[in-house]
């Protein structure tokens, strides 16, 4: 079972600030080593499945002893066209037990992640929205409960 449940970062902290920001991170770590049990001990990309939606992809970047930087996408298929969102570069810390996210790839101009991501840019730091991103995303990948 998942075991962040007392952390809500959006209500823990003030939004945007270094303790919501930080909530968040951990927040992260905790849904991510759920998700991906033993991450730590990964050596290759893996894939997870659901019965409710697209496959979710895990690459292995770069792998040190205290550190993973991955990244994470779904992948949809149209016409000749494979469109990879959000497409997230994960960077975790296995000291800190917290994930945070380095960088969110080229969104489509269509995509809805891209409207959500940006429509409160004027209140929302950056990282904060980043994070948040990979937060919910998680959230809804446990409810729709993805194996490896």
């Amino acid at each position: 079972m998942i075991l962040d449940h007392e952390i809500v970062p959006q209500s823990s902290a003030e939004p945007g600030s270094f303790v919501g920001l930080m909530t968040l991170y951990e927040s992260n770590y905790i849904k991510l080593n759920y998700l991906f049990p033993k991450i730590r001990q990964y050596n290759t990309d893996k894939t997870i499945k659901s019965l409710f939606g697209n496959d979710i992809h895990l690459g292995i970047n770069k792998k040190t002893k205290y550190t993973m930087i991955i990244s994470m996408t779904y992948s949809f298929e149209e016409i000749d066209i494979i469109e990879y969102e959000p497409n997230l570069t994960i960077k975790i810390y296995f000291d800190s037990r917290s994930a945070e996210v380095i960088s969110v790839g080229k969104l489509n101009k269509k995509s809805r992640l891209r409207d959500i991501t940006y429509q409160n840019k004027n209140i929302i730091n950056h990282l904060w929205r980043r994070n948040i991103i990979l937060n919910k995303w998680l959230d809804y990948i446990i409810d729709c409960d993805y194996s490896i």
